[in-house]
């Protein structure tokens, strides 16, 4: 079985189209989405109509919760509150009801996916591989020997080898069953690693091998679509240096 495991598309259809173009070619068995498909940019309902149409299921991230009132948009920052405002705004019934039904978490094949960290999942923590609190408190919850997570849009692998937890230096790994694993799939619409390319992870059940991709797109596209709509230019900005 092979799995294209994609997370923060954040409204960014471009980007969105992009990656399942590039997934399409992969013989990929299932596509998984680990939330925030909404928030930031200004395509969010097509975003919504392409997750369900192709992914297997969808859990919430805190943006999807925000933009149905179940997480206060007074901690976002200034941009992130801005461009929520205006989600909210242009956001179908259909659409909405979507966002309402998505799980914070999900359990298949042996498997965990959610958007933060295995630790307080409602907090919606952001596991950093340089904060080492937020690192033991995701490590110190896991129950299952593989973790997909999103949120921090900073693609990274981590294990656990006894008692040390290493980040991996590469993009591609094959896994040993006696490690714990906690694999960030990066951001699709919205990269901050200082890499414009969306980014989405690959795990083959059969080889036993995870994988991190990069795809290109035209963000030029999304960046006249924010000026149209009056988002702030800062979004556009940050999308041409990945960060």
């Amino acid at each position: 079985m092979r799995y294209a495991i994609i997370s923060d598309i954040h409204g960014n259809i471009e980007a969105l189209q992009a990656v399942l173009r590039d997934i399409e070619g992969r013989k990929i068995d299932k596509i998984v989405c680990l939330g925030d498909v909404v928030g930031y940019y200004p395509d969010p309902e097509k975003c919504i109509d392409l997750v369900r149409k192709n992914a297997e299921f969808c859990i919430a991230g805190n943006h999807d919760y925000a933009a149905i009132g179940r997480v206060d948009t007074k901690t976002f920052t200034y941009y992130a509150f801005a461009a929520m405002e205006w989600t909210k705004r242009h956001l179908s019934d259909e659409a909405k009801a979507f966002l309402t039904s998505l799980p914070l978490s999900m359990e298949a094949d042996d498997l965990y996916f959610v958007h933060s960290s295995p630790a307080n999942i409602e907090q919606w923590p952001y596991v950093f591989p340089d904060n080492e609190y937020a690192v033991f408190e995701a490590f110190n919850s896991i129950v299952h020997w593989l973790n997909f997570v999103g949120h921090t849009h900073w693609p990274s692998i981590m294990y656990q080898d006894d008692d040390k937890i290493i980040l991996y230096p590469e993009t591609s790994i094959e896994l040993n069953r006696s490690h714990y694993y906690l694999v960030n799939v990066g951001s699709v619409g919205q990269p901050r690693d200082f890499d414009p390319r969306s980014c989405y992870g690959i795990y083959d059940s059969d080889s036993q091998q995870i994988s991190l991709v990069r795809v290109e797109y035209d963000y030029t596209i999304t960046q006249k679509k924010i000026a149209e709509n009056r988002l702030p230019s800062f979004l556009a900005e940050r999308l041409e240096k990945g960060r």
